[in-house]
C-alpha cells in the first residue's frame, strides 16, 4: 500500500504527539506528578530534613504555519506563578519552528516538521513576557504569545 505525502505527515504528527505524551507521563528524578515535585535538602548541623514543593507547569505546544497551538487554542497565554518550574514541549507540526523566551534564556532547538524538543526553566521573575518563534519572519507574522508570571 502506498501512502500519500499528506497521510505520511499525519502519521508522523500523531506519532510525535504520542511520544511527547508518553514522555510527559514518565517520572524523572524526584517528581511526584506532572505538576509537582519534591526535593530533599540535605540537613546541615542542627537542622532537620526539609521538603520543598516545586510546582512544574507543563505546556505542550505545536508549531504550525505562523502560529503556536495548544489544546486547539492559537497563541495561548501560558500562566504560571513566580518560582514555578516551567516545562515547554514543542512539536513542529508544520514547517520549521522553535520556541523562545528571551528573559528566561529559554530556547528550543529549531525543529523540522515532525521533530520535537523540550525545555525547562524557573519562572523567577513576575511579569508578562513574549514567547515567539525566531525562525525567519515567523514572529513578525504573528507566531508569538504571552507567558504570564504571577
Amino acid at each position: 500500500m502506498v501512502l500519500g505525502l499528506e497521510k505520511k505527515i499525519e502519521i508522523i504528527f500523531v506519532l510525535a504527539v504520542l511520544a511527547l505524551f508518553l514522555t510527559a507521563c514518565g517520572f524523572k528524578d524526584n517528581e511526584i506528578s506532572g505538576d509537582t515535585a519534591v526535593s530533599n535538602k540535605q540537613p546541615g548541623p542542627g537542622s532537620e530534613n526539609v521538603k520543598e514543593m516545586v510546582v512544574v507547569k507543563t505546556f505542550a505546544l505545536s508549531g504550525e504555519n505562523f502560529k503556536f497551538i495548544m489544546d486547539g487554542i492559537e497563541s495561548p497565554d501560558l500562566v504560571v506563578d513566580e518560582g514555578d518550574k516551567v516545562r515547554v514541549e514543542l512539536v513542529s507540526g508544520q514547517g520549521f519552528h522553535d520556541f523562545v523566551i528571551d528573559e528566561f534564556n529559554a530556547k528550543t532547538k529549531q525543529l523540522k516538521e515532525g521533530e520535537s524538543d523540550t525545555i525547562e526553566f524557573i519562572a523567577d521573575k513576575k511579569g508578562t513576557f513574549e514567547y515567539y518563534c525566531s525562525v525567519g519572519e515567523h514572529r513578525k507574522m504573528g507566531m508569538k504569545g504571552k507567558l504570564i508570571v504571577n
